[in-house]
């Protein structure tokens, strides 16, 4: 009964969102590359497909995707696509589902998920690729990558470890992390202060923008929290060899430990004190676009944003020469690989053409395009930036080399934590903020959601 009502819900979630073929777009212009070409990365991938059926007929695949409309990677993932079609799209029909946003994506998601209805090619991102194992939906491609030596360096070692579970290869990265923050130099200027070093000094700027009329914080506690819960991996991950190692372990069964306390209770004086009226149910385009038009000084967020700050339908003009990045009190950054994509799809013809997908997608011609369209880092130093790109994006080259800087290096949140816990967040912050729940309880009610999992 439970597979049928979610299988209700699933269509009824289908029905309602809009679906084109990517088949029948544009070539469009010509991508720009080094290194690797799309036409290489095309021809390598190519031997690796059985997607040609004896009839001749086109493999059908499905591929939902959240970059969309405004979305940071829009443009990257459309040139992407688009690159696909090109050079596949005689054998393999890619549709593409369009949904609104990452929540919108992780919901619908899930609740496919639980009917075992995925689409063939899911990314796994906040606890998704933990219900496709689960279920026996997502593929072990680490056999597929050790055929493919050229592929396999492309995504590189570290990624492929980092991705590992209990053996096995269940989504392949297509770009790499490291987050610190960005802050508005002017508004810095005017309060007198500079990037932290420790927390102690974090919390004395926040008080020093505030007394100058300028709110320190773009922070949310709607969706997964995101702005707000990079500062509270950074606060845990930054606490010591254990608060560091914490951070750096997947799926905590307890959260009841000090350096999970002191965060949430350095988070509830920011809630309360340090942040914009609207942070308390916020989404992530509420905070980005206080940071986009001025309205606060730091926000915490990933390399992708960098392309807003130069966006005139996005942010205050000039506010690309105001903005410089930080590393986190205590010489913190997150540092991790994204989940990336899964293959969900025992047809053998769907099988063969989605990895052909996979590989297209999470390879080094994509990778560099997520790099110049969408400011996401690759997986390896082997995709080079070019010089126009650097000249063009400085803080990508300064994130960068904070990074090699850095002493404590940790994951976020959304990759350690089960979903359960995640899903917390949205309840408990607006509760944590008004005081009645406790830094203590918090983290009990996280305890408890991560018990959900056993």
């Amino acid at each position: 009964m439970k597979k049928i009502v979610g299988k209700l819900i699933a269509a009824s979630l289908i029905a309602s969102t809009a679906m084109f073929t990517v088949a029948g777009c544009g070539k469009g212009a010509e991508p720009k590359t080094e290194g690797a070409s799309a036409e290489t990365a095309a021809t390598d991938t190519a031997k690796h497909t059985e997607a040609d059926t004896a009839s001749g007929e086109k493999v059908k695949i499905y591929y939902p995707t959240y970059r969309v409309g405004a979305h940071a990677s829009a443009a990257a993932e459309k040139e992407i696509l688009d690159e696909f079609n090109k050079q596949f799209g005689d054998k393999i029909e890619l549709v593409v589902e369009e949904l609104p946003s990452d929540q919108a994506y992780v919901e619908k998601m899930k609740v496919l998920a639980a009917s075992n209805d995925l689409p063939d090619i899911v990314e796994g991102k906040n606890g998704i690729i933990d219900l496709a194992i689960q279920n026996g939906q997502a593929a072990d491609l680490l056999s597929y990558v050790e055929k493919d030596s050229a592929y396999k360096a492309e995504i590189g070692e570290d990624a492929i470890k980092a991705s590992m579970r209990d053996g096995k290869l269940y989504n392949i990265p297509y770009a790499s992390q490291l987050i610190g923050y960005f802050y508005n130099k002017d508004l810095f200027a005017n309060a007198g202060i500079q990037p932290a070093k420790t927390w102690d000094e974090f919390m004395s700027n926040c008080e020093k923008l505030k007394a100058k009329g300028i709110v320190p914080l773009a922070l949310m506690t709607g969706e997964n929290a995101w702005t707000t819960n990079l500062i509270l991996a950074s606060i845990i991950g930054t606490d010591g060899e254990e608060g560091n190692k914490f951070m750096n372990t997947k799926n905590s069964d307890s959260y009841e430990n000090s350096s999970v306390i002191k965060g949430l209770t350095m988070i509830q004086k920011m809630l309360k004190e340090y942040t914009t009226s609207d942070a308390i149910g916020a989404i992530y385009a509420n905070a980005a676009n206080n940071f986009l038009q001025e309205n606060t000084a730091i926000i915490a967020n990933g390399p992708w944003m960098t392309p807003d700050f130069s966006d005139p339908e996005k942010s205050k003009p000039g506010l690309d020469k105001k903005v410089g990045v930080a590393l986190f009190p205590e010489d913190g950054i997150v540092s991790q690989f994204e989940v990336g994509f899964m293959v969900c799809t025992k047809d053998q013809a769907k099988m063969d053409a989605a990895l052909t997908f996979l590989k297209f997608r999470t390879g080094a011609y994509a990778q560099k395009v997520m790099l110049e369209k969408g400011g996401a880092l690759p997986l390896t130093a082997n995709i080079e930036m070019s010089e126009e790109y650097k000249s063009e994006n400085p803080l990508i080259g300064d994130l960068i080399k904070l990074g090699g800087a850095a002493k404590y290096k940790y994951s976020n949140l959304d990759n350690t934590a089960f979903s359960s816990v995640i899903d917390t967040f949205a309840v408990n912050y607006p509760e944590l903020a008004l005081g009645s729940l406790t830094p203590e309880d918090m983290a009990k009610k996280m305890t408890e959601a991560a018990a959900k999992n056993k």
